[in-house]
């Protein structure tokens, strides 16, 4: 059902990433129905992928991509295939913290994605921290969730400025919300399919800030929630992601 009109009348967007970014889209096609923004969904999408690899497989049109996890087509098909208004891009989780693994492999698929999407705007998802209690923290990187977040808020603040490009808060969004919560572990990254990838009430968090960046709608006038999600938790939860927003917005 229609409610109300957006600043956007369409949204066609290529996501290049992996289960973060699947994470973050769940919600989105339900959000952006209700506000009238017709929206299309392509996915270059591979669980755990980083930027380098996504990098290596465009260059050698390497057919990898299509479907939510893996295809038959190439990059270079995909962002043919459409004319997309954004092309949104991301680090793998595990090297989002870690600054030597964005480039040259982040400045190469901007060039690429500028020589085959000439007319899409390209945006980076800004990823979240692990769970504090996640045990990569403590007996692989040897860092602490804090840690993690800054150094990945840097970084990908770093990228967004090299390239001018606009940056979804979604990290931001997820660590305001824990700390309004007095939530001491990470919560919303608290889920069965993994100690890193987002639950339910997290990916409509993440879904609320790409459909405000991405399509201008306003976090007040979304009436969806999902059936997975408390109704007593969207308070809070939209607090956090326009929180969030207020702080990136130029």
């Amino acid at each position: 059902m229609k409610i109300y009109i957006s600043e956007a009348t369409k949204m066609k967007l290529l996501t290049i990433g992996n289960s973060f970014s699947q994470n973050s889209t769940r919600y989105l096609p339900a959000i952006c129905e209700e506000a009238g923004v017709p929206l299309t969904i392509g996915r270059c999408v591979i669980g755990g992928c980083s930027l380098e690899r996504h990098w290596n497989n465009a260059n050698n049109d390497t057919p990898a991509y299509g479907n939510a996890y893996d295809g038959e087509k190439t990059m270079r098909e995909m962002l043919e295939s459409d004319e997309w208004d954004v092309v949104t891009m991301q680090q793998a989780s595990h090297f989002s913290w870690r600054i030597g693994t964005y480039e040259p492999f982040f400045s190469n698929l901007v060039e690429y994605v500028k020589a085959h999407a000439p007319k899409a705007e390209i945006v980076i998802q800004q990823t979240w921290a692990y769970r504090r209690d996640n045990t990569r923290l403590t007996e692989e990187y040897f860092i602490s969730q804090d840690q993690m977040f800054m150094l990945l808020k840097q970084n990908y603040q770093a990228m967004a400025d090299k390239v001018g490009a606009r940056l979804m808060p979604v990290g931001e969004a997820y660590r305001i919300h824990q700390l309004i919560s007095g939530d001491e572990i990470g919560e919303l990254t608290r889920n069965p399919d993994g100690p890193s990838h987002a639950n339910r009430l997290g990916e409509f968090i993440g879904a609320m800030i790409w459909a405000n960046v991405l399509c201008g709608i306003e976090l007040d006038k979304i009436s969806f929630i999902p059936e997975e999600v408390d109704p007593a938790a969207v308070p809070l939860a939209k607090a956090a992601a326009k929180a969030a927003l207020a702080m990136y917005r130029k």
